[in-house]
């Protein structure tokens, strides 16, 4: 009871906040979310100190040195402009804020989509990831999403009408039909999202992250080897005028699912490096370690 109570409070505080935060003018919006993560940096002390942890572990900096405070500091206030902005969004599809595509990174997803197999498109949580699929989608690109179901149904419902108001076609791991959905995506030469920067319950091997094995997703190299579609890694960043930029780059598999997961990984792991601040340090990354038994059975299971 005491959790459905809890549920249901967070779920009225988010609605709650769609309704006020989305009628945040443009011109107010980064100045808004900058508050709304000083205040979150402040009183979520568990999710600071982890980040801090993550961030001064993967930079080999002392966690309390300055550096490690800013970019900590810096993870909060982007997720806090974020927030804003996908408030804005969900409250009207004309808030969405300005995206630019480089003429060359264009290109790559054109002619990845020119080959006719469909288009694997490796990202992570960088930069404000909700709005990759939705701008591919406002640009004429046929876009479906690997995603995972809320704890709480009416926020996957809520999220899945935001993007369906796009044109995003949603694909929940987990649930019946999905993996007959991502083939059927892929034959009618559509892009799949797929994010595998989370150490999440799916078919997974470990791979260097930032000099340190991380039990990384194996779906998208083992989908691209079995159906030959192409793949690109890409994310989001944001600019400091306010602007996103999308940006993406061709990929070349490996041999093997798990040398391509590694080299997706590391073309992750550049991505960040440049910009640390806009990944979510908060995410228990290395929480899963290997151990030879575990690790041996969990290769059996990706292959």
């Amino acid at each position: 009871m005491q959790r459905r109570v809890k549920n249901h409070l967070i779920y009225l505080f988010a609605r709650a906040a769609i309704a006020v935060l989305g009628l945040t003018p443009a011109f107010a919006a980064r100045r808004t979310g900058l508050i709304l993560g000083a205040i979150a940096h402040t009183l979520a002390g568990a999710e600071r100190r982890l980040a801090r942890s993550q961030i001064a572990t993967a930079f080999d900096i002392d966690k309390k040195s300055n550096r490690a405070a800013l970019l900590t500091r810096g993870v909060f206030y982007h997720l806090g402009v974020s927030v804003v902005e996908l408030c804005r969004i969900l409250r009207s599809s004309n808030n969405s804020p300005d995206v630019v595509i480089p003429p060359s990174c264009r290109r790559t997803l054109d002619d990845a989509l020119g080959q006719g197999r469909g288009v694997i498109f490796v990202t992570g949580h960088m930069g404000n990831w909700e709005l990759m699929a939705r701008f591919l989608a406002t640009e004429g690109y046929p876009i479906s999403t690997m995603a995972a179901k809320s704890y709480d149904p009416r926020f996957t419902r809520l999220l899945e009408r935001g993007r369906a108001q796009f044109g995003v076609d949603g694909i929940y791991r987990g649930q019946p039909g999905s993996s007959a959905r991502m083939l059927r995506a892929l034959r009618k030469n559509r892009v799949l999202g797929m994010l595998i920067d989370q150490d999440t319950s799916v078919p997974s091997v470990f791979v260097p992250f930032f000099g340190k094995l991380a039990h990384t997703p194996v779906g998208a190299a083992s989908l691209a080897s079995r159906t030959g579609a192409s793949i690109v890694v890409g994310s989001m960043r944001r600019r400091p005028d306010g602007t996103h930029i999308l940006e993406m780059e061709p990929f070349v598999p490996a041999d093997d699912d798990l040398a391509s997961t590694a080299a997706l990984t590391l073309a992750l792991e550049r991505r960040i490096r440049r910009h640390p601040s806009q990944w979510v340090w908060f995410h228990r990354r290395w929480k899963t370690r290997p151990d030879s038994t575990s690790d041996t059975a969990r290769r059996k299971r990706a292959a």
